[in-house]
């Protein structure tokens, strides 16, 4: 009886142990359920902030990158507005160019004797005129010819006394005609001695008092392109010392497919763009090969250039742009409506405002070809027709963005 009650004691303990531990379970996930909703809902309120902070600030930075012009502002400024339309667009292929030289106009210059270079008064790319001295050497060749030429005087001199002497004394009677002719015969040849041996110094650029030295002068006017001397060596005859350029002609020389749908006839003016720059200049063509290459089927084109800007010089590479026989219909804007902002083309589109003024949004756009007379530009993306955009004055627009950007920078 004793061990009974015991044992229903035992089990009586074990289930208020179970209901308590059951009890305290349920509390504990209750408690972590509520908090995790609590969590959530923190979240969720966190998320909505972000997100209509990220909305505030789009919003803040579209306020900042648009401009805002009222039309007075606009006709003071002189910014003109048109519409994008549909218009024709050239056809224009590239062909990569090189400026050369006229070699019509240059001049190499060399020794008339082999000496050592004592002297050199110019640099290269200096400009010089017709006869100034470039160099100055020390030639022993030189000093034979200027000593002949002496010794060729002094038997002159000396003809001539007995010239004189010898006429004298035959018009008087005292000597026999013979003697006056021989005379006469002596300093004749004497005198073509003389004139031999300074023509040969005259031909060869020196002078007769120059002492074994011999200068070497600029034929022509122009640039020292070229110049291939120092101080104290030896130079021969053949050596080419000296190049000089006259950069007011110069050529424009590129190859072209004989496949290219490009009509090219001799005098017809062509455009090319420089590399460095982007500026456009123009050029007459002056030949072409007469047959194409049998084996790369290409043409030889030659042309003048038709401006003497100080960027246009021999060996700049260029790029040549030639109009194809066709014409297509695209989307195009001004020329002077192309902008670059932050390294990209940039048109600026209008958009009418409550306060009798306009809105002004730089839109990146990708071009394509140009007309031929460069006033118009293609839009292949970024821009539709019908858009208003700034035709003039975007140049304005560019300058107000950058400095807002500046002062926002700040």
């Amino acid at each position: 009886m004793g061990n009974t009650l015991k044992t229903r004691s035992q089990w009586v303990w074990i289930s208020i142990i179970i209901v308590v531990t059951g009890i305290l379970a349920g509390a504990v996930l209750w408690s972590s359920k509520a908090e995790t909703t609590e969590n959530a809902e923190q979240e969720h309120a966190h998320q909505e902030n972000e997100k209509e902070g990220a909305e505030g600030e789009k919003e803040q930075a579209e306020d900042e990158e648009k401009l805002t012009l009222t039309n007075e502002q606009m006709q003071q400024q002189n910014v003109k507005l048109a519409q994008v339309a549909l218009g024709a667009v050239n056809q224009v292929q590239t062909f990569p160019a090189k400026i050369m030289v006229n070699t019509d106009r240059q001049a190499h210059v060399s020794p008339s004797f082999a000496g050592r270079v004592e002297s050199v008064y110019v640099e290269l790319g200096q400009q010089v005129k017709r006869g100034q001295a470039l160099a100055n050497l020390l030639v022993p060749d030189l000093v034979d010819q200027q000593a002949n030429l002496q010794i060729a005087q002094t038997n002159l001199d000396l003809a001539k006394q007995d010239y004189e002497r010898e006429r004298s004394l035959w018009s008087q009677g005292i000597s026999a005609k013979q003697d006056y002719q021989r005379a006469y015969n002596a300093y004749r040849q004497a005198q073509i001695q003389v004139q031999a041996a300074r023509s040969r110094l005259t031909a060869f650029g020196a002078g007769s008092n120059s002492s074994g030295r011999y200068t070497l002068t600029a034929p022509i006017n122009g640039v020292i392109s070229n110049k291939d001397i120092v101080i104290g060596e030896n130079v021969q005859l053949a050596d080419q010392l000296f190049t000089i350029d006259q950069l007011d002609q110069l050529w424009l020389e590129f190859v072209m497919p004989t496949v290219a749908n490009v009509n090219v006839q001799p005098n017809q003016q062509i455009r090319f763009k420089s590399l460095q720059t982007g500026n456009q200049f123009n050029a007459q063509v002056q030949s072409l090969t007469t047959e194409a290459d049998a084996q790369t089927g290409r043409l030889q084109v030659r042309a003048k250039v038709l401006s003497n800007a100080a960027e246009l010089r021999p060996n700049l590479m260029v790029n040549v742009e030639l109009q194809a026989g066709s014409k297509q219909s695209a989307i195009r804007v001004s020329a002077q409506a192309i902008q670059q902002v932050e390294g990209k083309d940039t048109v600026f589109v209008a958009k009418a405002n409550q306060n009798k003024g306009f809105d002004f949004v730089a839109v990146p756009v990708q071009v394509g070809q140009r007309t031929q007379d460069g006033q118009w530009v293609e839009i292949t993306q970024g821009l539709t027709a019908g858009q208003s955009y700034v035709a003039e004055g975007s140049f304005l627009l560019k300058s107000e963005l950058e400095k807002g950007e500046a002062a926002h920078g700040h």
